[in-house]
């Protein structure tokens, strides 16, 4: 089926994939001209069997047309001008057959016309439906009033096989008529569980997206009533200069939070849409890590907590983005503080595996619920655990690390107990290693 599909494809123009029913009707429409002329082939052969020379040719003719018309699906012609000249053809071979076997009270091919309503229903609809059928009705009337006045029409087979033509006859138009129905089916069902996935994927972006509001409004509000207050309190004349410098400290911080807030949001809607830059190189991971730890020492000491370093006497050197790397050891690091007590230590360590390079730091932090590590690497997803100043877990920092790491293509995650810290690491592969 997978192989159908694909060979289908082929002959599919860039526009019928603008929705789920334009791409059904496009590929029934091609199966329908494949499957016909697999039919038409199989008169193709009766009529040689017949020695009906023009039955034949009419036959051939078919079969190119049913084979050419997809071609030209897949070259812009729209799908309304060729289901009508498909239509069409069926038509004229029908009235040619019908004209050579003697008329329409023995043509066995007569009622082939009838699908013409049948198929235009399928492929177009009612409006087409009824247009059709009564073109069937005229051609019908057409060669009875023929008929009636006396007019002769020739008979261009082997009348003596004729009985075997039809049952033949007869049984291709079941088939035929069958088989499309079936083909009609499988389209209809496959294009139904398909809008269904989409419903699904709008229904989940819609949530993301009221979600995303909700902690948008909830982050930004808290802080800048803040800055508000403190604003209000810093334009007091009666405010001593102590107190000012604190409360200017409290806005520092209050628009750092807002900063970083805005930050991720951007970030994760640059992941989102597949913007992100990567520029790997080789690079000193080792370095980097010592480097990354210097500056962030103030910030360290200034929570009253101290790192630990733990790796190799030997330089560890990869090639990845070491900007990227950076990234994902910030969020790491930044977790860690904003979830440990004062006076605990954070981990960092690298770790050469058989199949990886592991940069990993660890907490004495509240630890996270088993149930709940699942969870984390989501976006807008958060744990129970509440950052030790209270504030509110966005669920953006560690949804930008895994985006980052799948480009990078490295693995993350976390080991983690409740009340027994938490180790988020970052493997990157061993065959990228220098």
């Amino acid at each position: 089926m997978d192989r159908l599909n694909q060979f289908r494809n082929l002959f599919l123009p860039t526009s019928a994939f603008d929705n789920e029913e334009s791409l059904r009707l496009h590929r029934f429409f091609i199966a329908t001209c494949f499957v016909t002329s697999i039919f038409a082939a199989l008169y193709l052969f009766m009529s040689i069997y017949m020695d009906g020379v023009l039955f034949a040719r009419a036959m051939a003719m078919s079969i190119v047309l049913f084979v050419f018309l997809p071609v030209l699906l897949r070259n812009g012609v729209k799908l309304s001008i060729l289901v009508n000249a498909f239509l069409a053809i069926i038509a004229i071979v029908a009235i040619a057959l019908i004209y050579w076997e003697g008329g329409i009270r023995r043509a066995n091919v007569a009622p082939w016309v009838m699908i013409l309503p049948i198929f235009a229903m399928m492929l177009q609809g009612y409006k087409s439906a009824l247009r059709w059928l009564i073109i069937s009705l005229l051609i019908i009337l057409g060669f009875s009033y023929f008929t009636f006045i006396g007019v002769t029409f020739p008979i261009m087979f082997d009348v003596s096989k004729d009985p075997l033509f039809s049952v033949l006859s007869m049984s291709g138009l079941v088939c035929l008529i069958t088989f499309i129905f079936f083909i009609s089916e499988t389209e209809r069902v496959k294009a139904h569980h398909g809008l269904e996935a989409q419903n699904a994927t709008l229904d989940k972006l819609n949530k993301e997206k009221s979600m995303f509001l909700q902690i948008t409004a909830h982050d930004l509000r808290n802080p800048l009533i803040i800055i508000q207050e403190l604003a209000r309190l810093l334009s007091n004349p009666n405010t001593k200069d102590e107190e000012r410098t604190v409360y200017l400290n409290y806005i520092v911080s209050s628009t750092n939070r807002i900063s970083e807030l805005v930050k991720n949001l951007l970030e994760i809607q640059v992941l989102d849409v597949g913007k992100m830059a990567i520029n790997p190189h080789t690079f000193s991971l080792t370095d980097l890590v010592n480097s990354y730890i210097g500056q962030m020492g103030q910030i360290i000491a200034t929570n009253q907590m101290t790192i630990e370093l733990d790796m190799p006497e030997n330089e560890i050197t990869i090639y990845s983005d070491p900007a990227r790397v950076e990234q994902i050891l910030d969020n790491y690091i930044s977790n860690a503080i904003k979830y440990s007590l004062p006076h605990t230590k954070i981990y960092v360590s690298i770790k050469e595996n058989r199949s990886n390079i592991e940069l990993s730091v660890k907490d004495e932090g509240p630890g996270i619920e088993k149930n709940e590590l699942h969870r984390l690497f989501k976006q807008f997803e958060t744990v129970s655990s509440v950052p030790r100043k209270g504030e509110q877990a966005t669920g953006l920092g560690l949804a930008i690390v895994k985006k980052v790491a799948e480009a990078l293509d490295a693995e993350v995650g976390c080991i983690s107990e409740k009340d027994k810290g938490s180790t988020f690491y970052a493997r990157f592969p061993r065959e990228k290693v220098v």
